[in-house]
C-alpha cells in the first residue's frame, strides 16, 4: 500500500489542519511506515528542519492554486506513482484515478455557519460533503466528530472511523528560564492566563471576556493578565472592540499567531489555560497545555470532554459566570492546579501519534477492501 498524503499545509500557518499533519506523518515513521507527502515549497522549508520526516517519499506541488492542486496535480502523482489512495484534508479531488480518504476534522460550517464568511461557508458546505460522500473512507479525530459526520453527512457509519490525534514530544514542561524570549515576544513580563485558537466567535471568547471582567471586578486577578493568543482565520471576532467595551485595557493581550516552536514555552509559563470552545471536533491546545504542565479549565461541550476525561475543571460555555467560577478556583488554589497538573500529564500521554498513525493506516485498509 503506497499513500499519497495531501500536505499542502505544511509551513502555512494553517494551526490544526497543519499540526495534524505533522503530527500523522511523525506517528507515520514511528511505526515504520513512511508514505508518499506532496507539499509546496513552505512545506519543504518546515519539513527541512526536521531531518527525519524526509523519510518519506516527499513531491513538490508544481502549483500554487488549491483548484489546480485538487483537478490537476493529486490526481496527476497518484498516477505517475502509482499510489493505491490518495489522503486528504477535509476537500480531496473530484475525479481521481485511485481511492480517496477524507479526514474530517469537524463539521462547524454546519452546526456554526455564523462562524465563517460567506464564501469559505459556500465552499465547505458544497466541497466537504461531496468529498465525504464520494470516498471510501472518512477519519475523524473524536467519537463526537464521527457521530456529527453521520448525523449532518449522511456518510455510513461503517465508512468513518475514529483515529484519536495527540501532542509530540516537544509539548513538555519548560524550564523556567527557558521561555523567557518567546514570552518577551509575546509582550509577557508577568502572571497570565492563557487561552489559544483563531480568534473566531464558536472560540466563545464574548464569553471568556465577560468572565474575565467578572474576575477583574471583584479583584480575584492578582496581576494577571488573559493571553488570547491565535490568528484569525474565517470570520473574526471583534475582540479587541469587546476588551475595549468592558473597560478591561491592558489584562488582556492579543499576541497574535504564535509560531509552534514558542508554543511549549506558552504553555508552560501559564498559570493556567482556558478552553472555552463551543464547538471542538478534537480540542488538541487542551492536550498539549496538559502536557506542558498548565492546569487547565475547559467547555464541556462537543469532544472537550472526550479529550479532558477527568484531568480539566469542565464547564458550560454559554454560562459566563461558570467559566469565572472555574478560573477563580484555579487562581486561588494551587493544591487543584497542582492536581490537575498530575493528572494532565497521565492524561495526555495516554494519547500518541503513532497509535493514530496505526488507525489511519487501518481506515486506508479498510478503503481499498
Amino acid at each position: 500500500m503506497k499513500a499519497l498524503i495531501d500536505a499542502h499545509m505544511l509551513g502555512a500557518g494553517e494551526t490544526g489542519n497543519e499540526t495534524y499533519i505533522r503530527g500523522l506523518l511523525q506517528g507515520l515513521l514511528e511505526i515504520g511506515a513512511p508514505q508518499v507527502v506532496a507539499v509546496r515549497e513552505s512545506g519543504l522549508r518546515a519539513l527541512a528542519h526536521d531531518a527525519g520526516a524526509l523519510a518519506h517519499d516527499v513531491r513538490l506541488l508544481p502549483r500554487r492554486s488549491d483548484v489546480a492542486r485538487l483537478l490537476v496535480d493529486l490526481p496527476e502523482l497518484a498516477r505517475d506513482l502509482g499510489a493505491s489512495l490518495v489522503h486528504c484534508t477535509y476537500v480531496a479531488p473530484p475525479r481521481c484515478p485511485v481511492p480517496t480518504v477524507v479526514t474530517v476534522h469537524d463539521v462547524s460550517f454546519v452546526r456554526y455557519p455564523e462562524a465563517f464568511t460567506w464564501r469559505d461557508r459556500a465552499l465547505l458546505g458544497t466541497a466537504v460533503p461531496y468529498s465525504a460522500r464520494r470516498a471510501r473512507a472518512v477519519i475523524t479525530p473524536s467519537e463526537h466528530a464521527r457521530r456529527e459526520v453521520v448525523e449532518l453527512l449522511g456518510i455510513p457509519e461503517r465508512r468513518v472511523h475514529v483515529t484519536p490525534e495527540a501532542c509530540g514530544p516537544e509539548f513538555r514542561p519548560v524550564a523556567a528560564a527557558e521561555p523567557a524570549t518567546a514570552l518577551r515576544r509575546c509582550g509577557l513580563d508577568g502572571p497570565y492566563v492563557l487561552s489559544l485558537g483563531n480568534l473566531q466567535p464558536r472560540k466563545n471568547l464574548r464569553r471568556l471576556l465577560e468572565a474575565w471582567r467578572s474576575l477583574h471586578n471583584a479583584r480575584c486577578l492578582d496581576g494577571h493578565r488573559l493571553v488570547l493568543a491565535g490568528g484569525a482565520h474565517g470570520k473574526r471576532e471583534p475582540v479587541a472592540r469587546l476588551v475595549a467595551e468592558a473597560g478591561l485595557g491592558d489584562s488582556v493581550l492579543f499576541p497574535g499567531y504564535v509560531p509552534h516552536a514558542d508554543l511549549p514555552a506558552l504553555y508552560s509559563g501559564a498559570t493556567a489555560f482556558v478552553y472555552p470552545s463551543l464547538y471542538e471536533g478534537f480540542g488538541l491546545p487542551v492536550l498539549e497545555a496538559m502536557a506542558c504542565g498548565a492546569p487547565v479549565a475547559c467547555s464541556n461541550a462537543a469532544s472537550l470532554p472526550e479529550v479532558a476525561g477527568d484531568a480539566a475543571l469542565l464547564f458550560d460555555p454559554l454560562d459566563a459566570e461558570g467559566i469565572a467560577a472555574s478560573l477563580g478556583a484555579l487562581l486561588a488554589d494551587e493544591g487543584l492546579r497542582a492536581a490537575l497538573v498530575a493528572r494532565g500529564f497521565s492524561r495526555s500521554a495516554s494519547f500518541s501519534w503513532a497509535a493514530c498513525a496505526r488507525r489511519t493506516l487501518a481506515a486506508y485498509e479498510a478503503a481499498l477492501t
